[in-house]
C-alpha cells in the first residue's frame, strides 16, 4: 500500500483528505492477529514509553466509563489521554488529553510518523487511529492512558498493549457478523483484554461464564457489580460499597438514565484498584462534572430534544426504559436511521407504544441501512412513519409539528447523531 500522505491531493484541509484515505480502508476487518501492529508499535519505539493503562471493553457504555476515568483521573491530579471510538463530529474526538481533543496538526504529524515505519505492513483505519492516539500521548508525558476497545477486545488494536486494570461494562448482542451471535461467544472476544494478575471489574450483573472461566485461567481478580462492589440508589442519592469502604449520599449524576450509576460504580472500583482513594467531595465534584456527548444529551428544551447514540438491543433498551420511567402528556417523535447490519426487528418492537411518530432518512455511506428496507421493517412494529431525504429536514420538521409539551428523540448511530446536529450553532 502507498503512503497514505502521497496519496493525498492539494486541499484546504489536509486531515480530512488523509481520513477520506483511511476511511477506503476497511474500518472493521478483524485480522487474524496483532502481529502487524505489534511491529509498526515497536517500530515507533511506543514500546519503550508506557503509562499506566486503563483499558474499557463492553458492549454498552464504554465511552461514559472512560468519561467518568477520566474526571476522576483529574481530580486526582494525574495527566491522561483518552482514546475513544467512534466519534460524532470529527475524527479529533478519538484522542483527547487532559479534557482537550487533540489538534489537527498533531494528527497530521502522527500519521506521518506511522507512514514513515510502517514499510510494507498494511494498517486498518482503526489501528492508524489507535497508533495516533499512543504517539500523541508519548508526547504529553501522560500518567495514564485510558484506552475505549473498538470492537471486540481480543483483536481489537488496544490490546496490543498490556493493561494494568481492565474494564468490561456489559455484554450483549452487537456486531454479531464479526463477534458471533451468542451472549458467550462475544464474552469470550470481549475477555481477550484481561490480564494474568490484573484486576478485571464486571459492571454488570448475570456475569457471562467465558469471563469467569477468563478469570479462573489467567487468572485475575474479577471484581463483580453486586458481588464485589454494589450500588444503592434510594431517590434523592446513591450509595457505593466495596469492601468496608462506603460513600453515603453521593448526588446523581447530570448523565440521564440509572445505569450510568453502574458505569461510574465501575470506573470508581477501578481507580481504587490502582490505589486512588476520594473524598465524598470530591466524588461529588466528579459526578457534577461528568459528561458525555450524545449520551441523552438534553439538547434544547420547549420542545425537549434529546440526543442519544443508541444503536443495539442493550442501548435501545435503556432508552424504553428511561422513555417509560419519564411519561408526558403531549407526543414523542424519533428522529431515527440506523447502519445496515443491524438487527432492526430484533430490538425496534421495545419502543411500540413509546414513540408516535418516526422520521426517517437514510444516512450517507456504504454502511447505511436503504431507505426502503429501513421502512419496510420499521411498518411491521411501528404505525406512523416519515421519510425524509437527510437527517436534518427529518429533524426540522419533527421541530416544526411539536408543540412545547412534546420532544422529540434523536438516535440510531453515532452517524446520525453527527447528520441531524452538525449545523447546530453550538456544535
Amino acid at each position: 500500500m502507498k503512503s497514505l500522505l502521497l496519496m493525498t491531493t492539494h486541499n484546504s484541509d489536509p486531515k480530512q483528505q488523509l481520513l477520506n484515505r483511511l476511511n477506503e480502508l476497511n474500518q472493521y476487518k478483524i485480522d487474524l492477529g496483532l502481529e502487524r501492529l505489534a511491529q509498526v508499535y515497536e517500530r515507533l519505539k511506543l514500546d519503550q514509553y508506557q503509562p499506566k493503562i486503563i483499558t474499557v471493553g463492553g458492549t454498552n457504555g464504554k465511552g461514559s466509563t472512560v468519561a467518568a476515568l477520566c474526571v476522576m483521573l483529574a481530580v486526582q491530579g494525574q495527566t491522561y489521554g483518552a482514546f475513544t471510538s467512534p466519534h460524532i463530529f470529527q475524527f479529533n474526538e478519538r484522542i483527547n488529553i487532559n479534557g482537550v481533543t487533540a489538534a489537527d496538526d498533531e494528527i497530521l504529524e502522527a500519521f506521518a510518523l506511522i507512514d514513515a515505519v510502517r514499510a510494507e505492513i498494511e494498517l486498518s483505519y482503526f489501528e492508524y487511529a489507535f497508533l495516533a492516539a499512543m504517539l500523541i500521548f508519548r508526547k504529553y508525558r501522560i500518567d495514564y492512558a485510558v484506552l475505549e476497545v473498538g470492537l471486540g477486545g481480543r483483536l481489537d488494536a488496544t490490546n496490543v498493549v498490556d493493561a494494568d486494570v481492565t474494564i468490561i461494562t456489559t455484554v450483549d448482542l452487537d456486531h454479531m457478523a464479526w463477534l458471533g451471535d451468542d451472549i458467550e461467544t462475544i464474552a469470550k472476544e470481549k475477555a481477550g483484554i484481561m490480564r494474568p494478575n490484573q484486576p478485571v471489574i464486571y459492571g454488570d450483573t448475570n456475569t457471562p461464564k467465558a469471563i469467569l472461566k477468563q478469570a479462573e485461567v489467567l487468572p485475575s481478580e474479577l471484581l463483580k457489580f453486586g458481588v464485589a462492589y454494589q450500588i444503592t440508589n434510594h431517590g434523592s442519592g446513591f450509595d457505593y460499597q466495596y469492601a468496608s469502604l462506603q460513600y453515603r449520599d453521593l448526588p446523581f449524576p447530570n448523565l440521564k438514565g440509572d445505569w450510568q450509576l453502574k458505569n461510574f460504580a465501575a470506573a470508581l472500583t477501578a481507580m481504587l484498584k490502582l490505589g486512588f482513594s476520594f473524598s465524598h467531595e470530591q466524588l461529588s465534584q466528579v459526578l457534577n462534572t461528568w459528561y458525555v456527548p450524545g449520551r441523552m444529551q438534553t439538547i434544547q428544551q420547549n420542545p425537549l430534544v434529546i440526543a442519544d447514540v443508541a444503536h443495539n438491543r442493550q442501548s435501545v433498551q435503556k432508552l424504553a426504559q428511561w422513555l417509560k420511567a419519564n411519561p408526558i402528556e403531549g407526543c414523542t417523535r424519533a428522529v431515527f436511521s440506523v447502519l445496515g447490519d443491524k438487527n432492526l426487528s430484533g430490538w425496534i418492537e421495545q419502543l411500540d407504544e413509546l414513540i408516535d411518530h418516526w422520521f426517517v432518512f437514510e444516512l450517507a455511506g456504504q454502511r447505511a441501512m436503504p431507505i426502503n428496507e429501513l421502512k419496510i421493517t420499521l411498518a411491521d412494529h411501528v404505525s406512523l412513519i416519515s421519510v425524509f431525504e437527510s437527517g436534518q429536514q427529518a429533524h426540522q420538521m419533527a421541530l416544526k409539528l411539536s408543540e412545547s409539551e412534546d420532544r422529540i428523540i434523536i438516535f440510531g448511530s453515532f452517524h446520525v447523531l453527527d447528520e441531524v446536529l452538525r449545523e447546530r450553532p453550538h456544535h
